[in-house]
């Protein structure tokens, strides 16, 4: 551990604050030859570091498979990061691309979001305004088998997961639409005030997943994942299934095609957040109790909120898991919330919704210096992508649901069995999850809306 070493060599010599964490983490790493595993080690490590002469040092904190949280306690201020390292067996490697999305996080990181940053402040956006809704990264490595990201821990922020298999209440909907409306307009406005700039940023967000043709494999993986959905409709029977029925056993042929229309789709597009559901949208509530017109109901005892009681207060939202961000319609992101984070009798004002997602996109693009936002993209424009490509969020409501749905301590542990066999039939995991009500009511409930708003 020659860099361990190094670190302590330097350890009292290094101004504390975000200056100290890189050197913690070593930059070194994608210059070294040590391996994703040796920089957990190494992150370990890093807590037996003896105490700084003025006081700081580090504590691990926690480690959840490939996350990891650790402190920095400094004097008069701790720093909490978070350590986001790709796998290291080479199954797990391939199964999740995980080369690629690691550089597309880092390229999002790096170019995009600083540069989306710079076209703000030029376009004379108010730091409060501006689309910041994303954890900031200290320092991150991708050299090909030690990948890292070490990002700011907005969790000793304030900030905190909604709960996974609760679906979302009406106002923190608007308000994660709202902020994604305000991302996906400087996308509009750049195309329209800096073309070469937007074709440059763009032109390295190529499609990672959905790339024809379709290892059979992955097709098939997405045929079981529609005949698991049409079981739903047999546990939880209502009338006029048998059309909604008919509909999904033609879309079971067309699924792994469908998914690669809605990326290849290049009329209107923007830069999408592309993985945009609950477990990578953080919320924390406000400390004044207002923002984005949302109400506020004061509760005096801030360690005892009810369920209820939380989706009542406004709140501030960041994205987190850049890693398949893309270039594509509007429809790809809101689709996949929607149908991923909503149940059927909030889908019921999808179309209040979608009314406010666009005035907030028309508004921001006004903001951003573009006069013609209606023309440039109309209401009726989106109520059509929304026709086309909608597919997206439900074959990604297809895939995901049944362990969105399902409580953390019941989930199959994919991970353990990826790192000890060759081989794993993850449906077989994963199967007892598809008989939980939740999972039955969510995707029944998916499916049958998918048919009534006609874009199925």
């Amino acid at each position: 551990m020659a860099l361990y070493a190094a670190c302590l060599a330097r350890w009292n010599n290094v101004k504390c604050g975000p200056e100290l964490v890189a050197l913690a983490v070593g930059v070194s790493f994608g210059r070294s030859s040590n391996s994703s595993a040796d920089v957990i080690i190494f992150l370990s490590d890093l807590s037996n570091l003896p105490p700084r002469r003025d006081g700081a040092r580090v504590d691990w904190l926690s480690k959840y498979q490939a996350l990891s949280r650790l402190i920095f306690n400094e004097l008069p201020k701790a720093i909490s990061v978070i350590a986001k390292v790709a796998p290291t067996t080479s199954l797990r490697r391939s199964l999740y691309n995980s080369s690629a999305h690691f550089q597309r996080e880092k390229y999002v990181f790096d170019v995009v979001l600083p540069m989306f940053e710079r076209f703000q402040v030029a376009r004379g956006l108010r730091t409060a305004k501006r689309f910041a809704h994303y954890p900031s990264v200290i320092v991150s490595e991708c050299c090909e088998g030690f990948e890292y990201i070490l990002q700011r821990d907005l969790m000793s922020q304030g900030y905190r997961n909604f709960p996974r298999t609760e679906p979302l209440a009406y106002d923190d909907v608007l308000l994660v639409l709202t902020h994604l409306a305000q991302f996906h307009a400087i996308s509009f406005a750049m195309q329209q005030q800096a073309p070469e700039v937007y074709a440059t940023i763009v032109a390295q967000l190529q499609e990672t997943i959905f790339v024809p043709p379709l290892h059979s494999s992955f097709v098939d993986f997405l045929q079981r994942k529609v005949d698991y959905a049409i079981e739903t409709l047999r546990h939880s029977p209502e009338a006029g299934d048998g059309a909604v029925g008919e509909r999904l056993c033609r879309f079971r042929d067309e699924y792994g095609q469908a998914m690669v229309d809605c990326v290849q789709n290049r009329d209107d597009t923007v830069i999408c957040h592309g993985d945009c559901w609950i477990s990578n949208i953080l919320y924390r509530p406000n400390r004044n109790g207002t923002e984005d017109g949302l109400n506020n109901n004061n509760n005096s005892n801030n360690n005892s909120f009810s369920h209820h009681q939380h989706f009542q207060n406004a709140k501030e939202v960041k994205f987190l898991d850049w890693q398949v961000a893309r270039c594509g319609t509007p429809a790809i992101d809101l689709s996949y919330f929607i149908f991923c984070c909503t149940d059927s009798e909030l889908r019921e004002r999808l179309p209040e919704l979608l009314r406010k997602y666009h005035s907030a996109l028309v508004r921001r693009m006004e903001e951003l210096g573009i006069s013609n936002g209606r023309e440039l993209f109309p209401f009726e424009r989106l109520q059509m992508h929304m026709k086309k490509y909608a597919r997206f969020g439900f074959g990604m409501a297809l895939m995901t649901l049944h362990s969105t749905c399902c409580v953390e301590k019941d989930l199959p542990n994919v991970s353990a069995a990826l790192e000890t066999t060759e081989l794993v039939d993850i449906d077989k995991l994963a199967k007892d999850m598809l008989y939980n009500p939740a999972y039955i009511k969510r995707m029944s409930g998916v499916c049958r809306d998918m048919v009534r708003f006609g874009y199925l």
